[in-house]
Formats: C-alpha cells, structure tokens, sequence
C-alpha cells in the first residue's frame, strides 16, 4: 500500500528536504550523527510507510520461523530429546508462539501498520528475553538449550521484523550483554564463553552496520519519493495544492463526508486589484505578495482533511471537512482580516475578497460545483464592494453576516 503523507498536509516539503540533504551529507563518508530518525511528523510518517511496506516481509518471516523452529524441534524429539521435559518444552512454546503468532495476525487487520509496530516491538523483546531466561531455566533442570538461538534472533529484530536501527540495537545489546554472564552462571568453560561472545558479538556488530547502510538507504527513498509527489501536486511558486490536484482530493473527501455524515465548504479567495498591484510593481513583487498571501491561506487549512489550492492566476480556494456554515464564515472572515493585515514595504495594503459555499450529506455535489458556488459567491464580492465575503446559500449569494466596517449589506 502506498501512502502520501504530504497529502495530508503533516509534512511540509522544506523540511523533507531539509533531512535528505542531512541523510545525504554522510554518503561515502563516517556520518557526524549515527541516529537516523527524522525530526518532528516525518519520523511517525516514516515509521507509518515503513510498517505498511515490510507487512509481508514480517508474514513470510513468522512463517519461516515456525518452520525452522518446527524442523529443530522434529529433529530433537528423534534424537537428544533437550525438550523431553514437559516444563521446558511448555516454556518454549510460551515464549516462540505468542508473539509470532500475534505478529502475524496483526499483518492481516484494517490498517495493520498500526498494530504491527507495537506488537513486533514487544515480540522482540519477549523472544529476546525469553530465550535468556529459558536457557537458565533449562539448564537448572538438566536440559541444555544453545545460546545460538540468540543469533537467530539477533537477525530478526535486525532485518525481518520491521524493526528501526536503533530499536534492534537495544535489543542486541541486551543479548550481548547478558547471554556471557549466563553463561558463566551456567559454569561454562571460559573459551566458551569467550568462543560465544565473540561470535554473537561480531554478528550484532556486522547486522548493525548492515540495518544502519539498509535504513537509511530506505528513508533517502521515502524522502525522494515524498518530494516528487509534492513536486507534481503542488504549485512550485505558493506550495498550494495545484488545479487537477485539489479537485481530484476534492471529491474523494467529499464522498468520505458523505459517508461519514460530514459538512463540508469550500472558500473561494481572489486578491484584489492584483493586476494593477502587477503592473506598478512588477512581476516579482506580484509574485512575492502571492506567496504571502498563499501563505495564511495555508495556515487556514492546517488539519489533516482540509486542502489549499492555488486555482490560477491569483485566485485560491481553501476545502474544509466537518465545517458548518457558522464556522466556514468565521473562518474566511479570519483570512480576510490575516490577508488585510499583511504589510508588504513599499507596497499598497492587499486585500482578498471571498465566496464561500457550504454543503450537507444530504447534498449531492461534486467539488466542481461547490467551487462553482464559491466563484459566483466570490464575483458578487467583486462586485459589491471588494474586501468582503460573501455566501452562496439555497442558490443565491447573501453577504456574510460580518461585514466590513459594519451597517448594511448590499443587496444581493
């Protein structure tokens, strides 16, 4: 499954970029920050596209696991018969069942990726431990369990649960750490133990540097990826949304409302005299006032389900889920007095003038028509006396109940 986390306006573009030129300043080099994680919403982001995508990776892993913990124990029932005891065998099976098993259901469940994070983490950390504990139980009863079963492990939580670099590490440390000293409680040889730490040791180093250079390929890619697909929805000049882009997300969220029993609006915002604004002061201070303004229009659609778009020219609109018509209002009349406020030195004061159009899920429409709305409700704006919003309602426009400068509305 993918997923396009800048969509859902948590992740801003700037600061995307800002990690991969991080991430790709330590290429070819020792890098001067071994932590991978990302800062702010990228890392839960990341962490969100990261479960999505080793989903059946972990399904094929529990499978191989239960084959290979199968074969050995097949192999022993037949031969050394370590797992005779029945205490030894019912810890066993208590400490490699439930947690593959719960790993492997959750790789099955709506939206697994936020189940599969949570269990694969305690997973880990319940084998890891349990293999410890089991070999000390084990030993005390006569059985005699190999440590090697740590390395196994150790590869797993590295490469196949879906675990990230630094949460692996702690559970190798635990292992490294903790299986010499069992050993020697054990009363094993000290080559042996030494024999053992070496080996575990050296394969918790190599699985680290190997998940390290393996994770941080991965999330280069996902940053990539996440600044492309900006790339081709967004307006390069404002960040907004592009045309196709708004819509297209538009009517998706418009049926998801329905569904859901939502209202919705749609806020259409033209500046005021632009062209003029143009003319006298030249192409780049006309741009630089489009991206202020694209800026608080942005501000105003900061949840997750709210979309900005730039329309053309300088015409934006602004999509709002679960909005009524008294707050859609209030909304756009906090745009207008933010837009009025905006001080560009040197230049005339800029303001927007604002269509807002509002629907039910009882209303059958489509973005197409609620921006349609918008417009008709936006040029009567124009129209009256700019600097002002004005609603399309029961297929009529009628000025917002706040007006500029108070008194009585323009007849509409």
């Amino acid at each position: 499954m993918r997923h396009d986390f800048l969509a859902d306006n948590t992740l801003e573009p700037n600061g995307v970029q800002a990690e991969l030129d991080r991430l790709d300043s330590g290429r070819g080099s020792v890098p001067r920050r071994l932590s991978l994680a990302f800062t702010g919403n990228l890392e839960p982001a990341f962490l969100r596209h990261r479960a999505e995508s080793v989903v059946t990776l972990q399904r094929l892993a529990m499978i191989i696991g239960m084959l290979l913990y199968t074969g050995y124990f097949t192999h022993d029932f037949f031969t050394a018969r370590k797992f005779s005891d029945p205490q030894v065998w019912g810890l066993m099976v208590a400490f490699a069942v439930p947690g593959n098993l719960a790993l492997f259901i959750a790789t099955f469940l709506r939206e697994s990726w936020r189940y599969t994070l949570i269990v694969a983490r305690i997973g880990a950390l319940f084998h890891t431990t349990g293999m410890l504990l089991l070999s000390a139980m084990a030993a005390h009863r006569g059985a005699d369990i190999p440590l090697e079963f740590l390395i196994i492990q150790l590869l797993y939580d590295f490469f196949l649960l879906g675990l990230v670099w630094s949460e692996a590490n702690v559970l190798a440390l635990l292992a490294v750490s903790t299986a010499p000293m069992l050993m020697m409680t054990l009363q094993r040889s000290s080559l042996e133990v030494f024999d053992f730490t070496f080996f575990i040791t050296s394969v918790a180093i190599l699985s680290s540097i190997g998940c390290h250079l393996q994770e941080r390929t991965q999330r280069v890619a996902w940053l990539r990826e996440q600044l492309l697909q900006s790339m081709s929805e967004r307006d390069p000049l404002t960040g907004a949304y592009n045309h196709r882009t708004f819509y297209s997300r538009g009517d998706k969220l418009i049926r998801q409302a329905r569904r859901e029993g939502r209202n919705v609006a749609v806020l259409g915002v033209d500046i005021d005299y632009f062209k003029r604004f143009n003319d006298v002061y030249g192409h780049l201070a006309g741009d630089e006032c489009l991206r202020q303004v694209a800026n608080i229009v942005l501000e105003h659609a900061r949840r997750p389900l709210d979309l900005a778009g730039r329309l053309g020219g300088e015409e934006f609109a602004i999509f709002l889920y679960d909005t009524n018509r008294a707050s859609a209002l209030s909304r756009a009349e906090d745009l207008r007095e933010a837009v009025k406020a905006l001080h560009i030195p040197g230049k005339v004061r800029i303001t927007v003038s604002m269509g807002v159009a509002t629907a039910t899920p009882l209303d059958s429409v489509t973005m197409e028509a609620m921006v349609g709305q918008a417009d008709v409700a936006l040029y009567r704006a124009k129209h009256d006396q700019r600097d002002c919003v004005r609603e399309w309602a029961d297929n009529k426009v009628r000025p917002s109940l706040q007006l500029v400068g108070g008194g009585s509305p323009p007849a509409a």
